[in-house]
């Protein structure tokens, strides 16, 4: 769960720098699917890699993809500006991750089983403007993207998986390198989407066909039903979820008191402090330890909670839903950064308590299909 919490209250710093290049947009796309695949018997390394993106060369070299998980995999997206020098898509190491999720992304370069290749989809203009401080572009235009990551085994170059990011949620970068004339930006994906989108491929057990990936919308959920809103929480029901529940009812309160804090700098705890018990108040304390230390940073926009199931677990209720933040973007300022949030499973633990239920805290819930996202490009 700390995964999900640092995404939801963490700020994006707007952008200090841009290297500006020579003429042309360099926007295309990527690879040669079709083409006759070439083995490569030599180094696994940054540089050969990065060739399997084109989709004519296997590294013999790379060990094959199979047997149980974790399954190591070098990420390669396009830059978030219109470089001139061409779309070929540059290293992306991941830093957002945990101990077990770095045996996959963080592994050696030479033990890579999977590439991912994260190219720009679908795009629509915003009326954000990314500044930078040096650069002949100081002021650039932003439009948020969907990305497509294609998937390959490097022993083969065998495609794997094809898989969405929309919209890729992040903002202004701190620099970029754009084309001199018709500069442009695009949001990219965040650490933790990457790494939801390919974790059913990296964790796969070796047996049968690998995990079908992509995140929480791989198979939609229809339209859920109203069940109230507070603040900036819009809450739906899937099918056989009581709209008229308490426990939904407080579960809505809690939501509406959590993502007040990370509206303004300078939360109001006395809302959070009426919807959870002392212990996760404790540990809810560093989240807003940190919005208080980011001066400036707000967020507004809608969150879209979509409850799929209410369970009971041991003297406790789970209330696992779908959250979609990302129609809920993040400012600096007052100034938009182009950073939007992310979708997540999330499941909250209430008790009760003596004016309702309580939340006691929070955890990745199970799969379950999600609506498509708020915020989706396509």
């Amino acid at each position: 769960m700390r995964r999900w919490v640092s995404m939801a209250v963490t700020g994006m710093v707007i952008g200090c720098a841009v290297a500006c290049g020579g003429q042309g947009s360099g926007d295309g796309g990527a690879g040669t699917d079709g083409a006759a695949v070439r083995t490569v018997d030599g180094p696994v390394d940054m540089g050969t890699l990065n060739d399997v993106c084109d989709g004519d060369v296997a590294l013999t070299g790379a060990p094959p993809y199979a047997g149980p998980g974790p399954h190591p995999v070098t990420v390669f997206s396009q830059q978030q500006g219109n470089d001139p020098t061409g779309p070929k898509p540059s290293i992306r190491l991941l830093a957002d991750t945990d101990q077990q999720e770095r045996a996959a992304f963080g592994a050696p370069m030479a033990r890579t089983q999977l590439v991912a290749c994260a190219e720009r989809d679908k795009r629509k203009p915003t009326d954000i403007i990314c500044r930078f401080d040096i650069g002949t572009a100081d002021e650039v235009p932003f439009f948020r993207t969907s990305y497509r990551i294609t998937v390959r085994e490097a022993h083969t170059g065998a495609v794997v998986a094809t898989l969405p990011v929309d919209p890729a949620a992040a903002g202004c970068p701190t620099s970029v390198t754009v084309a001199w004339a018709g500069a442009e930006v695009f949001s990219a994906p965040t650490d933790r989407q990457l790494v939801s989108a390919l974790s059913p491929l990296t964790s796969w057990d070796g047996t049968g066909s690998p995990a079908h990936a992509g995140g929480p919308d791989d198979v939609p959920a229809p339209a859920g039903t109203a069940a109230g809103s507070e603040g900036s929480v819009q809450m739906t029901t899937a099918a056989g979820v009581d709209t008229n529940s308490p426990v939904l009812r407080d579960h809505l309160a809690f939501w509406a008191a959590f993502t007040g804090i990370q509206e303004s700098d300078r939360p109001n705890l006395r809302a959070l402090q009426a919807r959870v018990d002392s212990s996760f108040l404790s540990t809810l304390m560093s989240l807003v330890d940190l919005l208080r230390g980011d001066a400036g940073r707000s967020t507004r926009g809608p969150v879209h909670l979509f409850v799929t199931s209410v369970s009971e677990q041991g003297g406790s209720i789970a209330v696992d839903s779908c959250v979609d933040e990302t129609a809920r973007e993040k400012l600096r300022l007052s100034v938009p950064t182009g950073e939007v949030g992310i979708r997540s499973r999330v499941r909250v633990t209430l008790v009760p308590g003596r004016d309702g239920y309580l939340a006691t805290g929070f955890t990745d819930a199970p799969p379950a299909a999600c609506p498509a996202p708020a915020g989706r490009i396509g």
